[in-house]
């Protein structure tokens, strides 16, 4: 066995063995610019509830609470909507009845983790919705991201209400150990993230 060979096994070892210790990786989503759909919602009044429905175990190594995922997710949006009036609501509005005369955008986080092979199924939680996952890969790292999205638009008589089951994973293999967590999560966020203006929009769009 050569040098090289030996060096990527003494890192898999480890890996490994970190792996076994804890499980589920949780960092800050990444800081990026992103383009503004300005003119969308124009003036319009927008209340806006980030719930938080993840059920981590105590073992997890966090670096990230849920409070800044809320507030991160809460700022995206209010980033790509800039031509609105986004108020943020307490997550303790998730389950209310949703405002007369205004939109109400509400998003429950099942899922923002990576894990290793099927540790991901670890701290999925219940926001509502029918979630389907499948089977996660063994042997990689897996980044799972999942909302479950309502709209409410009770602008006029005759509201309406509808909702989306979103869920992206992204998986690769053990290369670069928490670098490659770190990727995989934060590329399933990225996919997320789209889905849900594409839906937003789809919902909404005059």
């Amino acid at each position: 066995m050569n040098y090289k060979s030996l060096i990527l096994a003494f890192l898999i070892s480890i890996t490994s063995h970190l792996c076994s210790a804890q499980k589920l990786y949780i960092w800050c989503p990444e800081s990026h610019e992103v383009k503004a759909h300005t003119g969308f919602l124009s003036g319009q009044d927008v209340n806006l509830v980030v719930f938080d429905g993840r059920t981590i175990p105590s073992n997890s190594r966090v670096k990230c609470d849920a409070e800044n995922i809320q507030q991160a997710l809460a700022k995206y949006i209010q980033t790509i909507y800039p031509s609105c009036h986004i108020k943020i609501l307490s997550d303790s509005d998730y389950y209310k009845p949703s405002i007369q005369g205004r939109i109400t955008i509400k998003i429950g986080i099942s899922a923002y983790q990576a894990g290793f092979g099927t540790d991901i199924n670890v701290g999925i939680g219940s926001v509502g919705g029918k979630f389907s996952y499948g089977v996660f890969p063994q042997g990689k790292w897996n980044g799972l991201v999942s909302y479950y999205v309502q709209v409410f638009d009770n602008r006029k008589e005759g509201s309406k209400k509808l909702s989306k089951e979103i869920a992206e994973v992204t998986s690769k293999s053990n290369i670069w150990g928490y670098k490659t967590a770190k990727d995989c999560l934060y590329a399933s966020y990225d996919q997320a993230n789209t889905e849900l203006t594409n839906f937003i929009e789809d919902t909404l769009m005059q």
